[in-house]
């Protein structure tokens, strides 16, 4: 956690000044705030790039920075703009969301699938993800599933698919009938869960999205031969996950590693083959064993940060961003990660009863300098563009010092110049006084 005494408003690093050590096999000592930093440039969130302009230039920016993380998850909740949108803000600034669609469809840079949880992935990682679509079809067309009692209907979409070309759900008429609640997966379509499942066993993929709604071709036709070859070898696919999640992590356990590429709460490589890997990867020089304060469990740093923690040790290369994260950002998607690296206990409260919400119902986390420092839960009125802050919380032991004020003011207002508005108000705020401090920051009356 934070010390109240830091003069801008969060902890200092330990500042050993000191070389990291050079015997094989000895862990690396890490600081708290060592194993924070490091973790915070490992996701790209430790400072942001010039502002451009050239469309080229961005989406070449967009696609690295996907790359570099492995995935960006998707979800269906949009307060302000889509998940997947805003992680790419956080670490880019403003873009034109248009440029990130055109790199799936029709650059066919990116694809989707259950890499973590439903998201995207740079395309040349399909491959790595076959073993996964083929045990999804073993486990869900055994006797008894959904599928295998609907399999004519299965049979049929697919045709309609292959006959026609994309489609999307909509395509597809909805049985006779009472309508579904509005808490129905599927909306009561079986057309509609015919389609995920074509997608989720890989005879699909999703070709565009529509809005949100995604529309489904072959996937022989969008990535043609893909399909018909072996998947990779399982020990190269063991490496690509393990190997991406700990270059996206920076700093790990096996259960980080393992829980970074998932199939909804399948992970694509165990915690014990992870561990395994990660061991692996060390006695070939790719990853270094670490002792972090408060981790029980065995930790590994990529070895790529090591030229930056010597950085970090001789002053230099601190992160200088603050931002605000999605609730679905891959620096806090892992929970207990979240608490045991950062000391920062943070929940999803969206399916939480309104009179049970602690801090709000889709709170973006405030990133400050490496350091997870509070949360705000806005709202966006794009008639009005405005962007409203209705309560900004700091943790407990966060002072709101005029320079964390003035960087979380400046994160406000860049966020609503990406939404497409032009104003900000922060309504109530913990402690108090932070409210008055960012309304006189972000030049509007209290």
């Amino acid at each position: 956690m934070a010390r109240a005494d830091a003069p801008d408003g969060v902890g200092k690093p330990a500042g050993r000044g000191r070389g990291t050590a050079t015997r094989p096999g000895e862990a690396e000592p890490l600081t708290t705030d060592e194993a924070r930093a490091l973790a915070t440039v490992a996701q790209r969130l430790d400072r942001r790039p010039a502002p451009v302009r050239d469309r080229t230039t961005v989406k070449a920016r967009l696609l690295a920075t996907i790359r570099a993380l492995g995935c960006v998850q998707l979800d269906t909740i949009s307060v302000i703009a889509r998940s997947h949108e805003t992680v790419l803000w956080s670490r880019l600034g403003r873009y034109d969301p248009a440029l990130l669609a055109e790199l799936h469809h029709p650059d066919g840079a990116l694809f989707e699938y259950w890499a973590h949880a439903a998201a995207i992935a740079p395309i040349e990682s399909f491959p790595f993800y076959r073993r996964a679509m083929e045990a999804y079809r073993s486990r869900n067309e055994a006797p008894g599933t959904w599928a295998a009692e609907h399999a004519a209907t299965v049979e049929r979409v697919l045709a309609v698919v292959r006959e026609r070309g994309p489609v999307s759900s909509r395509d597809f008429a909805r049985p006779d009938g009472p309508r579904p609640g509005p808490w129905a997966w599927w909306g009561g379509k079986p057309d509609r869960r015919a389609l995920d499942h074509l997608w989720s066993r890989g005879d699909l993929m999703v070709l565009r999205r529509d809005g949100f709604e995604r529309v489904y071709d072959l996937a022989e036709r969008i990535l043609p031969g893909a399909t018909a070859a072996l998947p990779p070898p399982e020990a190269d696919q063991r490496r690509h996950f393990v190997g991406r999640a700990l270059a996206a992590l920076g700093v790990a356990t096996p259960r980080w590693v393992a829980d970074y590429f998932r199939m909804g709460s399948r992970p694509h490589v165990t915690p014990t083959a992870a561990a395994l890997e990660l061991a692996a990867m060390e006695r070939e020089g790719l990853a270094r064993r670490a002792d972090v304060p408060g981790v029980a469990e065995p930790v590994w740093l990529d070895a790529t940060l090591l030229p930056r923690l010597a950085e970090l040790r001789a002053g230099r290369g601190r992160p200088t961003l603050t931002t605000l994260l999605s609730p679905f950002d891959s620096l806090v998607w892992h929970r207990g990660r979240s608490e045991a690296l950062f000391g920062f206990s943070y929940r999803l409260e969206s399916y939480t009863p309104a009179h049970r919400r602690v801090y709000g119902y889709y709170t973006l986390p405030i990133l400050h300098r490496g350091r997870l420092v509070g949360r705000v839960d806005p709202s966006y009125d794009r008639r009005g563009r405005v962007l409203t802050a209705k309560v900004v919380h700091l943790e407990p032991s966060v002072r709101p010092t005029p320079p964390l004020v003035a960087a979380l003011a400046g994160s406000l207002r860049d966020l609503a110049g990406f939404l497409g508005g032009n104003d900000v108000r922060v309504l109530a705020g913990d402690p108090p006084g932070i409210v008055t401090a960012l309304n006189d920051a972000l030049g509007r009356p209290s």
